[in-house]
Parts: C-alpha cells; structure tokens; sequence
C-alpha cells in the first residue's frame, strides 16, 4: 500500500537519506534491514548502524550478535560483518564477546560467514597473549577442517595478521592448494614482519663503512649551492640536480646528519637494467652485495632481520608490485624484510622504461638536528631554509643581529648555532609568535636573546651588522598589504643597518623589492629562487653601502 500523503517514509527510505541521524533506539529495526535482498540497502544499513554513538558500542555489539542466533541467509553474513566491525572500537568486555561469537562462527554452515568471522578475528588485535594463542588455536583447527580453498584463504588473511610460528609452519607446509599459494606466501611474509617487530633495530649514526660511500643529500630546490658549501671540498660536493648533492661520506653516518641545510640523505645504488619483469630488477638491486653491505654498516639489528618498505618516486601505493618484491625478497634472503608500517629503512624505486634506480634511505633514527623546534606559529620558517639563510654572508664574532619578523625564532637559534656573534634580537607583532621562539631558543640551549614586541618597520635597534630574516608570505598571508609592508621594510633596514651591513632574507615579489632596496642604499650581493614550500621565493643578500666597523 502506497504511504498516504504527509506521512513519515517507510523506514528503509529515511535509513538512505543522508540526513538520517540514528540513535540506539533504532538499533532493532536497523538489525531487520539486513535481511533485505537489496544490498545498496545493507550497505547503508551497515553505516547507519557505525554511524550510532561509541557510548553505546557493547549494547551494539550485544544486540547483533542476539540477532544472529535466528539470522539466516543473507542476513547472517551481514550481520557477522558488522560484529567484526563494531568490536574493532568497542570496550574490551564487548571485543571479548565479539571475540567468542566470532570463533564459534568459523564452522558455521554458511560459507560468507565462516569467511567473514575468520577475517573479522585478523582485525581483532590484542595484547594478551593467551587471547593471542587461543584466537590462532581456533584458526588452525578450521584450516584443517576446511571445506574449500575460499575457506582457507580468508583464514590464511587471518593468520598473517595474528599468526605465529606455528601459522607460518601451517601455511608453508604445502598444505594450501595452488589456487591460494599466494595469498598463504603472503601471509608467511606478515607473519615474519611481525616477528622482525619484536626485535625492531635501529639505525646507528656512530657506525661507518670501512671506507669512502656515496652519499645523496636532499634538499629544498635551489639550495643546492649551500649544502655544497656547508658540506665543504672534504666532501667532494655535485649537484646532481633539483635539490640533489651527491657526496662521498667518509666516517660515521652521523657526519652526514650535521648537514643543516639538507632535508634528509640517503645511499644511492647504480641503475639496474629491465629485462623482464620489474619486481626481479628491484630485488636484484636490493639484495645485491654492495646494498646489503650499506644496510648492514648502519643498522643495529641483535640478529633480526633488517626492516625496508618501498617507496615510488612516480607516486602511488603500487600494492601488487610491493607484493611481489617482498615474495621474491624473502625467497632470495633472510637478512632483510619488507616491513611497510616499522620500517628501519625507505628504500626509494624510481624505475624508467629500461632502468631502475634505487637510493637507500635511512629512517629508524631520531634526527636531532632541529630537536628544539618544539613551538611553532602560522608561516614558520622551516629549519633547513633558516640554517641555509644565516649561512649566505660570513659569520662575524662582532655582529648584532636582528630578526625583525622572528617568528617561532629559527633564524636566531640556526644563527647562534653557526658561530660566535655580539648580540641576538627578535622582534614581531605577535605575542604568541615571541613565546614561540622564547621556547625553541631555550629548548636550543641559546640565552640571553632579547625579544620584543615591536613593529619591523618602527623598532630601530642599534648598530645592526645583520638582518637576517624570513617575513610572512605565502598562502597564508592575505594579500593587499603585505607588499607595502615589505616595501617599507626594506626602507627602514636600510636605515637601521650599519655601512657594511647586510639584509639577508627570502624575498616573496624580488622585482620590486630588489629595485627599492637598490633605492634605499642596499646593493644586491647575491639572489637565488628557492622551493619555499610549494612557491618559490627569492634568498638575497643586499649590502649596505659602506666599510663594516663594529660598534659593539
């Protein structure tokens, strides 16, 4: 019978509008939904019902599981779907209860079901071990009364998640039938990962080869000139091309991690020709002595496995070739691998059409060199862009430097760290902005900075050598404004500076601020564009006119 006009639609209408909000009082006739043939509907059915307030999680839980003591098909399937679902963020009492409704479904009659239980189990993580065991118990008792291969792959995809050794000595032993030999190979390979994890390893920056390795530095797009200068000739510094310096690393890998201006570095192997199928290129790459000998110099493993994941430099997850590497990685060696969540190295695939490149990266290691950075404020200068301005002009024991728009004060801790100088002082308009960089100067170690809340274009310290500054730009500055700010700016730096003194910063619009900082007196030394971070921006040194003589 139709519904007569102004009355509420049929239940099943207002569960499939997306307005519809539903409460615990619903959970009954939501549960009779899932009897429907029409799947669209138990799809949304299945959201409405997640969709319904965490508090009342275990009553969720409770309540489908009751349903299914009568559930028949296709209502059953679905509904031990959704137990699995619920208990992933239920109270423990709940999981428990899931946890045993779930194990008692492995050898229900009906086919989705069982799968879906031996799935859901998979998901059902925990740190008890004897919950552990006796979830692995039950999943190898149905492997072994299984009653087809769809059976036992989805307890395979179960067992790689909570299995152990006697798991992998189940799904090994040739008792899996071709047709799911693959998904078995895959679950050995998860449940050696998670052994890997219990003895995780790390990278040690004290370790080194026995001699010279090259090295690859990564760095912003443009600042590949100053970490060529920081590295120094010792190095043997090249570009090898858009924030890329290719060095020769003598000692620990430590020395590479002094490196202020570079984003991070990592080891690359010489290009490997594709002659067939491109997992077999990667892995003979990776496996290859001189790769192993890398990973092995500085990784400290206590005898476990050395933990990689994969990464693409062409984008993309490419799940089904990772596979594959990892399948032909554990059948070529046991002294690495594929671990793509606790990972001690990224190794980084860039593959052509007749070539593939790798670069090891080392990742399982806590990078101290911007540690005090711990406070930030909207438009923060990022810490590789602070090192590499201070280092544009030479340091001098006599400078007074100011930061006008200190910000969360980077400039002035990278510039404290790069040698001896006079006096430091920041300055901004925002006071959270000078708490911000009173923190990472402290956490820094740096004292006796002076900051204060001032106007960049007002405040007119003394004898200033040095401004050394990164102002707000970017999208997240308005627009308008900005350009006149920086333009009277660069008319008062002009005026605060000493004869000799220098304007070091990164330049948003450098046409026009190059053309009136010449105005004012300051003469361009030096200009390069720089990544800043999705737009470019100019790092410029300009000259006062004149002999530097300290006045400090």
């Amino acid at each position: 019978m139709a519904s007569s006009p102004g009355a509420p639609p049929p239940f099943a209408a207002r569960v499939k509008d997306p307005g519809y909000t539903p409460g615990i009082r619903d959970l009954d006739a939501l549960l009779e939904l899932f009897s429907d043939e029409d799947e669209e509907l138990a799809r949304v059915t299945e959201r409405a019902v997640l969709r319904i307030e965490a508090r009342h999680r275990a009553r969720l839980v409770s309540g489908t599981i009751a349903r299914l003591a009568t559930a028949t098909r296709p209502a059953r399937g679905r509904l031990a779907r959704l137990v699995g679902r619920l208990a992933t963020s239920a109270p423990e009492p709940a999981v428990a209860e899931a946890r045993t409704w779930l194990v008692s479904a492995l050898g229900d009659p009906d086919p989705k079901t069982r799968h879906t239980a031996a799935r859901a189990l998979g998901k059902l993580t925990t740190s008890d071990a004897a919950q552990r065991e006796a979830v692995e118990r039950a999943l190898l008792a149905a492997w072994d009364a299984a009653r087809g291969d769809d059976d036992r792959r989805s307890l395979a995809d179960a067992l790689g998640k909570v299995g152990s050794k006697a798991a992998r000595d189940k799904l090994s032993s040739g008792s899996a039938s071709p047709a799911i030999a693959q998904t078995a190979t895959r679950a050995t390979l998860m449940i050696d990962r998670s052994a890997a994890r219990e003895r995780p390893g790390a990278i040690d920056l004290g370790r080194a080869m026995e001699g010279p390795c090259a090295i690859r530095f990564h760095a912003r797009n443009g600042l590949e000139e100053v970490v060529s200068a920081e590295l120094g000739e010792a190095w043997r510094p090249r570009v090898a091309g858009p924030g890329l310096v290719d060095a020769r690393l003598v000692g620990p890998l430590g020395n590479a991690l002094e490196i202020r201006t570079a984003l991070h570095v990592g080891f690359p192997l010489d290009p490997v020709p594709v002659s067939g199928e491109l997992a077999e290129a990667i892995v003979r790459a990776i496996t290859a002595p001189r790769a192993l000998a890398i990973l092995r110099a500085y990784t400290s493993t206590d005898g476990a496995p050395i933990r990689f994941r994969l990464a693409w430099t062409r984008g993309g997850h490419r799940r089904a070739l990772a596979w594959r590497c990892a399948e032909l990685v554990a059948a070529a060696t046991k002294e690495i691998v594929n671990d793509p969540t606790e990972s001690t190295w990224e190794i980084v695939v860039d593959d052509h059409a007749d070539r593939v490149s790798i670069e090891l990266v080392p990742r399982g290691f806590a990078d101290e060199r911007f540690a005090y950075r711990t406070a930030t404020v909207p438009a923060s200068s990022h810490p590789t862009i602070a090192a590499a301005l201070v280092r544009l002009v030479p340091p001098r024991e006599d400078d007074v430097v100011w930061d006008p728009f200190v910000g969360a004060g980077a400039e002035l801790v990278e510039r404290a760290r790069l040698g001896p100088y006079a006096s430091l002082l920041g300055t901004d308009v925002e006071a959270t902005a000078l708490e911000a960089a009173r923190t990472n100067l402290t956490q820094a170690g740096i004292a006796g900075a002076t900051l204060l809340l001032a106007d960049a274009t007002a405040h007119e310290p003394r004898g200033v050598t040095l401004i050394v500054t990164n102002p707000p730009m970017g999208r997240r500055v308005q627009r308008g404004t900005h350009g006149e700010l920086l333009e009277r700016f660069v008319d008062h730096a002009a005026r605060v500076l000493v004869p000799g003194g220098a304007l070091v910063w990164a330049v948003p619009d450098p046409r026009t601020l190059n053309a009136r900082a010449e105005r004012a007196g300051l003469a361009l030394e030096r200009a390069f564009t720089v990544d800043m971070g999705g737009f470019p921006a100019e790092l410029s040194v300009h000259r006062k006119r004149g002999a530097l003589v300290s006045s400090a």
